[in-house]
């Protein structure tokens, strides 16, 4: 497997549901904020980006009937995708990549949960997938997320070697004017407590997403953990977006 990124995701695969408390919690969220927007219900859907089924297991749960097609970029999170349901015709789980996913026949939501900010660049994704559907609805990690571990690395004059993600006001501008005003969104932070720096890097290793953005230096983080030997508080900035025609 050529590509980093996916390669990190399968190989946390096995324990991903094991840690991955926070992104649990933020797929739960954005079922219920996608239940309450009063959508039509979808009879076909498109996942990018199923992980281990967090999210397919609660839009199978909420939509039974719905044609629903899993992908993901790691072949090993999709086996454990697949390995959540029982065999069924209108189930479908694919290997793809979710910046240049095609679906057909064309689906009624494509939606995905936290992953839409590993696409870099994001918006000709967005401008895709909005055209190839009647609702896009995705989740996405916002800039301001990891301020303690950001602001340690500050101090020392380092840089993080944190992938860039969007901000929200940029992004909401971006959707407004691509959905032409038809959209709702809202804005999260859910925060995971560390006893340690050392806990918090390790957290992200467990669920693969520790790829360092494009051109970092490693450096030593011992520098960085002495400043949380009391404890890190992990801020997850999440927007919620819905898209509709």
């Amino acid at each position: 497997m050529h590509d980093p990124v996916a390669a990190r995701f399968s190989e946390a695969a096995g324990r991903y549901e094991q840690v991955a408390r926070i992104q649990a919690q933020a797929a739960f969220q954005f079922d219920a904020w996608l239940a309450q927007l009063g959508l039509p219900a979808p009879a076909c859907i498109a996942e990018i980006g199923c992980g281990t089924g967090l999210f397919t297991r609660l839009l199978h749960a909420r939509h039974p009937a719905a044609r629903l097609h899993a992908t993901d970029l790691a072949p090993a999170m999709v086996e454990r995708c697949r390995a959540g349901f029982p065999p069924a015709p209108h189930l479908q789980f694919t290997v793809c990549d979710g910046r240049y996913a095609h679906f057909e026949p064309m689906p009624d939501w494509i939606v995905s949960t936290m992953c839409f900010q590993w696409f870099d660049p994001l918006l000709p994704a967005l401008e895709q997938h909005f055209s190839g559907t009647r609702v896009l609805a995705f989740s996405i990690l916002l800039d301001g997320s990891f301020t303690e571990w950001r602001a340690a690395h500050e101090r020392l004059g380092r840089v993080p070697g944190l992938h860039a993600c969007p901000d929200y006001d940029t992004l909401l501008r971006a959707c407004d004017t691509l959905s032409g005003g038809r959209m709702d969104t809202e804005r999260i932070s859910l925060t995971e407590q560390h006893p340690d720096g050392q806990s918090f890097a390790r957290s992200l290793r467990a669920i693969g997403a520790d790829q360092p953005r494009a051109g970092h230096q490693p450096a030593n983080l011992r520098p960085v953990f002495r400043q949380m030997e009391q404890g890190i508080a992990a801020n997850y900035e999440i927007g919620f977006f819905c898209l509709h025609k």
